[in-house]
């Protein structure tokens, strides 16, 4: 064994590093957690003005209510898997900072802008069939 390779400790900055971004995925999971509230929750409001609005003829505009709360269902779910994930993320790079290697798993960050992006597309457009 050389002596380099014993007594092997992180460097504090790299340690940090992984902390500042693994922080930084679970406050993407509670913003994710609480749109999925805000939007299961304007399921509520379209109710109570569908109830208000009952014997108006824009009650009509209201037909798919329910698809708030499934979307907000699913929101919460992609919210709760993110916060699962962040906690393998810390594990796995505090190993390859033992390990003195880098493996980085690109195929996340794909992974969240995709849903992140098709939850917005789907907001908008079950906004203008409103």
């Amino acid at each position: 064994m050389k002596d380099n390779e014993k007594d092997f400790e992180i460097d504090p900055r790299f340690l940090m590093a992984v902390e500042r971004s693994t922080t930084a995925l679970l406050g993407l999971s509670i913003s994710l957690i609480v749109l999925g509230f805000v939007v299961e929750k304007f399921e509520l409001f379209l109710h109570l003005l569908t109830y208000e609005l009952k014997d108006k003829p824009i009650n009509n505009l209201f037909k798919n209510i329910e698809f708030y709360k499934y979307l907000g269902m699913f929101i919460i779910g992609i919210g709760i898997a993110t916060a699962f994930y962040s906690y393998y993320y810390y594990i796995k790079w505090v190993e390859n900072l033992k390990n003195r290697t880098i493996e980085t798993d690109k195929k996340i960050y794909l992974y969240l802008s995709v849903v992140v992006a098709l939850i917005g597309l789907i907001m908008l457009l079950s906004m203008l069939s409103l």
